[in-house]
């Protein structure tokens, strides 16, 4: 327990008890001493106090009086009355209106230890049941502050009943990026930490504390929202530095408040197909193409020409499309990339791209080194019979990629690598050779000849054939004879 107040006139008999409550075994960090009941209620008015043993003879204001006046008070201790055998009326009328423990004179050192082993088992209980409840209305706050989907009336009680543990008449809310998972910055009545989504945390603080919060987060790059009045408003409030946040992140601005704050324009973006060309250049391993790319949208992002929201999401889904694609070569590097997931756990969108571009600079020894080559060249063995036993078809990459079960991407890369040729031209060298053959062998016509190879065009036929041989198919039988 935290405190004890021991009121007793007679100044022996309490330092007599104070001894014996020190010597107890139960921990107490304060006792304090009151020789009158007056003194002792002006205390309990002023801070809180756990237990309380008052004799009930005293000046000024009797223990009876004094349990009374304490029925009023919005903290009331677990109290225990000390009389004399002759005081038992006064001590039964007492356990009626709140006292708990009744210890008569001469005061036995069992009985105070006991009755103090008593009270602190039910503080712990008390303490533990307010955690609980505590711990239940944060959750409650953070499910109304990061989810949409929440009525009115839900927001309504969550708020009233988070009032009883943060109780502000005006506040705002600051927002910043930490990858500490331990951080916490709760300072009672002052100020109170929450960790968000996406590495974001949060400090809902009394407005009277901003300049104090400011100068604790002064190596971070923040948002502030506007200062309100009710807090029914606060997820209003956090909406709004979340967004002061974001451009502090995307701009490079140390605090972005309502002051600073420029909204974007509206109709600003990107571009999902570029960014996603931007993966297939990173699993092509392309990566000073990929980079370039990159640094171009961050290059707006910082100008405010492009949203930061759909920079986020591609990243998402380049990073974890490079993940299934080389999940061999990643396997042991979950916690690096689950970090670059996590875009605004890094203070700026400058400290981010200085990671990423090192990540991907790195992507082609991780993966070189991890590639497993035999496999690898079973499934390039796999996809020439395939294309020797189909290039009659309508056959492209795709198809082929798809028939080893390779990424497209990754396909295109690995099989120049295996033939020395780009797809496109093995194919069209396989359909020639195989045109030569049948020039040679047979007198089909020259029509006939493109439609077995998988021309659907003769004029592409020969268009292809004498690219590749500097002469028609016409010359080419002519020359035989």
């Amino acid at each position: 327990m935290n405190t004890l107040l021991l009121v007793e006139d007679e100044k022996i008999i309490r330092q007599g008890i104070r001894i014996m409550i020190e010597r107890s075994g139960v921990e107490i960090k304060e006792i304090i001493e009151c020789n009158n009941g007056l003194s002792a209620l002006e205390i309990l008015k002023t801070r809180p106090i756990d237990v309380m043993f008052t004799d009930i003879r005293m000046p000024k204001m009797d223990g009876i009086q004094l349990v009374d006046e304490i029925q009023k008070l919005d903290h009331k201790p677990l109290i225990a009355a000390i009389s004399g055998f002759d005081e038992f009326d006064y001590a039964v009328n007492l356990m009626r209106n709140g006292v708990t423990e009744y210890i008569s004179k001469p005061v036995d050192r069992e009985i105070i230890k006991k009755t103090l082993e008593k009270f602190n088992g039910v503080i712990e209980e008390q303490e533990s049941e307010q955690s609980r409840r505590k711990k239940a209305a944060y959750q409650q706050l953070q499910y109304m502050l990061f989810y949409d989907d929440i009525t009115k009336v839900e927001i309504e009680n969550i708020c009233l009943n988070i009032q009883n543990y943060i109780n502000f008449n005006k506040f705002a809310v600051i927002c910043f990026g930490s990858q500490n998972d331990d951080f916490d910055l709760t300072e009672e009545n002052k100020y109170y930490y929450l960790p968000a989504e996406d590495s974001m945390k949060i400090v809902i603080c009394d407005a009277d504390y901003i300049d104090e919060v400011k100068n604790k987060l002064k190596n971070y790059y923040i948002g502030i929202s506007s200062i309100y009045y009710n807090f029914m408003d606060v997820k209003q409030a956090y909406c709004e530095a979340a967004e002061m946040r974001r451009t502090a992140f995307e701009t490079c601005t140390k605090i972005i408040d309502s002051n600073t704050y420029q909204k974007p324009d509206d109709d600003l973006g990107y571009g999902v197909k570029i960014m996603m060309q931007t993966a297939n250049l990173i699993c092509s391993k392309k990566l000073d193409e990929a980079l370039f790319q990159l640094e171009l949208f961050v290059a707006g992002v910082k100008e405010r020409k492009y949203k930061i929201n759909e920079f986020q999401e591609q990243m998402k889904i380049i990073i974890t499309t490079t993940i299934k694609i080389y999940q061999s070569a990643l396997k042991n590097k979950e916690d690096e990339v689950n970090e670059l997931l996590d875009m605004f756990s890094y203070q700026t969108i400058d400290d981010y791209m200085l990671v990423l571009s090192q990540w991907i600079r790195d992507f082609d020894d991780l993966v070189c080194e991890d590639l497993d080559q035999d496999k690898t060249n079973l499934k390039m063995k796999k996809a020439i019979e395939y294309i020797n036993s189909n290039y009659s078809t309508d056959l492209n990459m795709a198809v082929v990629s798809n028939y080893i079960s390779m990424n497209y991407s990754l396909f295109s890369f690995t099989f120049k690598q295996y033939t020395g040729t780009n797809f496109v031209n093995y194919l069209k060298n396989i359909r020639v050779g195989e045109a030569k053959k049948l020039l040679t062998e047979t007198d089909m016509k020259i029509n006939e000849i493109s439609q077995a190879v998988g021309y659907e065009h003769e004029k592409h036929f020969m268009k292809t054939f004498k690219n590749i041989t500097g002469i028609t198919p016409s010359e080419y039988r002519n020359n035989l004879k």
